[in-house]
């Protein structure tokens, strides 16, 4: 009689553990020739690291060179393009004009300016109904040239029990001589996504004829 067979067999193990499992499985021979594909590998991956790691340094320094590049030149595009938006806008009252009528004639040159400008494109969102100009921070309004902050209104926040209501629009510097009825206008292009106005905030300083 034939002697029986072994049936019973070692189950596969988890992918993780399966390289050892065959390790084990290969006779001398086989387990040395893995150990010498191993270190053969090993060798060549150290010779092309050393050979491609300057060649990929090279090419990183290259690259952030290209992007540091357009950055400034997308920057020099975006500073000269709020320089002509913030050119200065020049008005002036009728003769003997009231300290109100020169600021009502100020209000109503931005708010045609700023129509004009939705109108264009150059600004979104909905056009402009009212602007409202206060004398600047600090300033004395009893002068005879006054600095305002302007506002060219285009929608009105509500107000609620917590917050009070406000006003959402296009910011203007403004300058009113009071002695000759002249006044000077500019749009303010604050850094994107900034709640408020301030020097620090503004990419391009506001022209000298809108300032104090």
């Amino acid at each position: 009689m034939p002697a029986p067979q072994n049936d019973r067999y070692e189950p596969l193990p988890g992918l993780l553990s399966l390289p050892g499992f065959l390790y084990r499985k290969l006779g001398p021979r086989g387990r040395s020739a893995v150990k010498v594909c191993g270190t053969l590998f090993i060798v060549a991956a150290i010779a092309a690291t050393i050979v491609l790691a300057p060649r990929i340094a090279q090419s990183n320094r290259e690259r952030k060179s290209e992007e540091r590049r357009e950055a400034e030149a997308a920057l020099v595009a975006r500073v000269r393009r709020l320089r002509a938006a913030q050119r200065p806008q020049r008005g002036r009252a009728e003769a003997g004009a009231s300290r109100a009528a020169i600021v009502g004639e100020l209000e109503a040159g931005i708010l045609a300016d700023a129509r004009a400008r939705a109108a264009r494109g150059r600004f979104h969102g909905p056009p402009a109904k009212r602007v409202e100009c206060e004398p600047l921070a600090g300033a004395d309004a009893s002068a005879t040239r006054v600095a305002y902050d302007c506002i060219a209104v285009t929608s009105d926040l509500p107000s609620s029990e917590s917050l009070p209501g406000g006003v959402i629009g296009h910011p203007f510097r403004a300058v009113a001589d009071f002695s000759t009825g002249r006044f000077t206008w500019c749009k303010v292009s604050p850094r994107p996504g900034e709640g408020s106005i301030s020097r620090k905030d503004l990419i391009v300083r506001i022209p000298r004829a809108c300032s104090r």
